[in-house]
C-alpha cells in the first residue's frame, strides 16, 4: 500500500509540474470559453490599444452582445485591440442579433466610422465578417499598416520629436510644433484623386515618410503624435473629408492639417484646435459632418 501511495503521489506531482510548464502556453491559446450558453470573450492588445473610452465606445473584455449598439462595440474592441481574426456569439436571449450583425458588416460607411476610434496602426484596410450555421460570427482585419512600415514610422516619429526639442513645451504647443512640422515638409498628392500617385500617400508612411499625403494621410500622421502624448484624439470624417478631433483642457476641439496647409510650403492655422462652432464658420460643406455618431464632436 506504501509504494501504491508512493507512485500515485509521483505521478501526481508529475501532472502538476506538467500542468504548471504549460500554463502560460495554455493562456495565450485560449481567447474564448462558454458560460451558461452565452459567449464571453477575453481579449489580449496590442501597444497601439486606447484605454480611454469614448461616449459611443467604451473597452470591454466580455462579449455577449444584447443590442445593436453592442456590437458596434464588440467591432470596436477588436479593431482597437488590434486583432486580425477575432470570434464572437450573440446572447441567447438577443434574437435580431445576427440579422444586426450582418446590417453592420454591410455598413461600409459605419464601419469606416468605427476605424476613426482606434489608433490608425489598429485600423484597417479590409474587414470581412462571416457567420456560421451555428451562430459563430468571425471578424477577419487586413490592417492599413503592416509591421515593416509601423517601424519605418515609429522611428521617423521619434526623430521627428527628438529633432523638435518638445520635453519644455506644454502639450498644446508640443501638438503646434507637430502640427507646422508635417504641414511644412508634406505636400498634397493631387495625383491621389485622380488615381496616378507614386506615393502612399492615404498612410502616415506618405506623409512622414515620402513626404506627400491627403487628408487620411494627415490625419493618421497627426493621430500617431497625439498618441505619442497621450493625448485622447479620434478621427472625423464628412462624405468627401477627413481630420483631427483632439480631447485638451477639457474640451474636445477640431484640427485639421490638410486644410491648414493651403500653400503647401507655408502654414496657416485657421483649422488648429477650433470649436465646432468656429469650424463650420470657416467652412460648412466639406466639414459637415455626422453630429448624431461623433459625439465628442458636438
Amino acid at each position: 500500500m506504501k509504494i501504491k501511495s508512493f507512485i500515485f503521489t509521483i505521478l501526481m506531482m508529475g501532472i502538476v509540474l506538467i500542468v504548471y510548464l504549460n500554463i502560460d502556453s495554455i493562456s495565450k491559446t485560449i481567447k474564448s470559453f462558454l458560460v451558461s450558453d452565452n459567449y464571453v470573450s477575453v481579449l489580449d492588445s496590442n501597444s497601439y490599444k486606447r484605454t480611454y473610452s469614448y461616449t459611443r465606445f467604451y473597452n470591454s473584455t466580455e462579449f455577449s452582445p444584447i443590442n445593436y449598439y453592442d456590437i458596434e462595440n464588440v467591432y470596436y474592441n477588436i479593431l482597437n485591440n488590434g486583432h486580425d481574426d477575432y470570434t464572437f456569439y450573440c446572447d441567447k436571449e438577443y434574437s435580431n442579433c445576427l440579422n444586426d450583425i450582418k446590417e453592420i458588416a454591410l455598413n461600409d460607411n459605419l464601419l469606416s466610422k468605427i476605424n476613426n476610434y482606434v489608433h490608425p496602426f489598429n485600423s484597417f484596410n479590409n474587414i470581412d465578417t462571416v457567420i456560421s450555421k451555428d451562430g459563430k460570427v468571425r471578424v477577419k482585419v487586413t490592417h492599413k499598416y503592416d509591421e515593416e512600415k509601423i517601424e519605418v514610422i515609429n522611428n521617423k516619429v521619434n526623430q521627428i520629436i527628438s529633432s523638435l526639442g518638445l520635453d519644455n513645451l506644454s502639450v498644446k504647443e508640443k501638438i503646434g510644433k507637430v502640427h507646422d512640422y508635417i504641414i511644412n515638409n508634406t505636400v498634397y498628392d493631387n495625383e491621389q484623386i485622380s488615381g496616378t500617385s507614386e506615393f502612399d500617400s492615404t498612410s502616415a508612411y506618405g506623409v512622414l515618410i515620402e513626404g506627400a499625403g491627403v487628408c487620411s494621410g494627415y490625419s493618421d500622421a497627426m493621430a500617431i503624435f497625439l498618441d505619442r502624448f497621450d493625448v485622447p484624439n479620434l478621427k472625423i470624417s464628412s462624405e468627401n473629408h477627413i481630420w483631427n478631433l483632439v480631447y485638451l483642457d477639457g474640451k474636445w476641439l477640431h484640427l485639421d492639417l490638410t486644410w491648414d496647409d493651403t500653400e503647401n510650403t507655408l502654414y496657416s492655422d485657421n483649422y488648429f484646435l477650433i470649436t465646432k462652432e468656429k469650424l463650420f464658420d470657416l467652412d460648412n460643406k466639406e466639414h459637415m459632418f455626422d453630429t448624431s455618431f461623433y459625439l465628442e464632436a458636438n
